[in-house]
């Protein structure tokens, strides 16, 4: 779990420069974390997409969650499920061997290759010494994912709720200009 949280002196002194109640305070930081936390959840996305080498962006958007966090906590968690992933769901072709199958770099003693009910090539398993039952092979991926993550986008943290939180406070201090204005 990714966990960020935030200064609220410095916010406060740049809120306080366009004379931002409380109220709007609590408002512009609940936005920015908002869309930090989105922001962070697409970022993530697209890189363990091309990071892991996986087929489709799909299998990774039922694993990454955002949490708010209620109270007097400011901030937002995101949530990566890393557990292990079916060998259909990467890029690149199976393909039998003489000790069992092989995709990528990742050999499979004792498995063959094989298509699921949707049609996708894949790895078997045989569950015992019998015919049946088979089982889809998993591959992990929570070291490969857990270095992208710390690396690539814990890293941005900052910089990006600065970002929102700036183009926020831009709008707001616009909009009272624009406000004044008229009364």
């Amino acid at each position: 779990m990714l966990t960020f949280d935030i200064d609220l002196e410095q916010l406060k002194i740049a809120a306080d420069q366009i004379g931002a109640s409380d109220k709007v305070f609590k408002a512009m930081i609940a936005r920015a974390c908002s869309r930090t936390a989105a922001t962070l959840r697409r970022m993530s996305g697209r890189g363990l997409k091309n990071e892991l080498q996986l087929r489709t962006l799909g299998v990774l958007r039922k694993r990454l969650k955002s949490i708010r966090l209620r109270g007097n906590n400011t901030g937002v968690s995101l949530w990566y499920g890393l557990n292990d992933l079916p060998v259909s769901a990467f890029k690149g072709r199976p393909r039998n061997t003489k000790d069992g199958a092989k995709k990528g770099n990742v050999e499979i003693k004792g498995g063959f290759v094989g298509k699921t009910k949707r049609g996708k090539a894949t790895i078997f398993k045989r569950a015992g010494e019998a015919r049946l039952p088979i089982r889809e092979q998993l591959l992990e991926i929570k070291d490969q994912a857990d270095i992208y993550i710390e690396d690539e986008i814990f890293t941005e943290v900052d910089r990006i709720f600065w970002q929102h939180f700036e183009r926020d406070l831009k709008a707001r201090d616009k909009y009272q200009k624009v406000s004044d204005r008229w009364q």
